[in-house]
């Protein structure tokens, strides 16, 4: 199965999300490989810092956005799951990040100016499903806050693009900065109240990968 973790905005938390749900199903025993399509390529970067102790997770860097698809099909042969670690542009790797996902997952934070963004990423969205009519999408809220009477709102806000929203969030956390340079996830950290945040957001896309058939 593979999933794009996509939005035109960057800091919203792409690799974040991409690294700790790769993590995720990798404790289970998933195949993972992450496809890391942004020219920083930190995902790379943190695959090179992990133990060798830790569960083996795959990073593959395609940078041309000609070559995704076919790189991604045969990276797809050979594992239970891809994770696209998708580059914030307006440019045709975006395009082709979404054209080659099964579920595209699009991170944002609660705040106006990232949901006033989201009008630019929708038109993008709307024009690749010129292409390929069925593609599932969800909103996932990172750096939430309960205390924050515009993060509660949040979900009002989103609900006029008119796609789901996953139930879980991830809170501001140091622990999500903090793995991003050891080569953990945070559920091989020492935050509990992060772990159990990734374990969440695990459980909710694989349930979404059986409805879909891919389970």
């Amino acid at each position: 199965m593979k999933i794009g973790i996509s939005n035109l905005k960057g800091g919203v938390g792409k690799t974040t999300i991409s690294q700790n749900l790769a993590v995720g199903l990798a404790h289970i025993g998933y195949k993972v490989c992450i496809v890391d399509t942004d020219r920083n390529q930190n995902s790379i970067a943190w695959v090179g810092e992990r133990d060798n102790d830790l569960p083996n997770i795959l990073a593959v860097g395609i940078t041309d956005p000609k070559a995704l698809n076919k790189m991604i099909d045969q990276l797809d042969a050979d594992h239970d799951f891809i994770i696209i670690d998708g580059t914030p542009s307006l440019g045709e790797m975006t395009t082709r990040v979404i054209l080659a996902s099964d579920l595209l997952l699009i991170p944002i934070l609660p705040s106006g100016h990232d949901i006033r963004s989201m009008q630019l990423f929708f038109e993008r969205y709307e024009q690749a499903k010129e292409f390929k009519e069925d593609i599932p999408a969800y909103f996932f809220i990172n750096q939430y806050s309960e205390n924050i009477k515009l993060h509660q709102s949040t979900k009002e806000l989103l609900g006029d693009f008119g796609i789901g929203m996953l139930e879980t969030k991830f809170n501001r956390r140091v622990a999500y900065a903090e793995t991003s340079i050891t080569g953990q996830g945070v559920y091989e950290y020492n935050d509990e109240k992060a772990k159990a945040e990734v374990v969440s957001l695990t459980k909710e896309v694989l349930e979404i990968a059986s409805q879909l058939g891919f389970l």
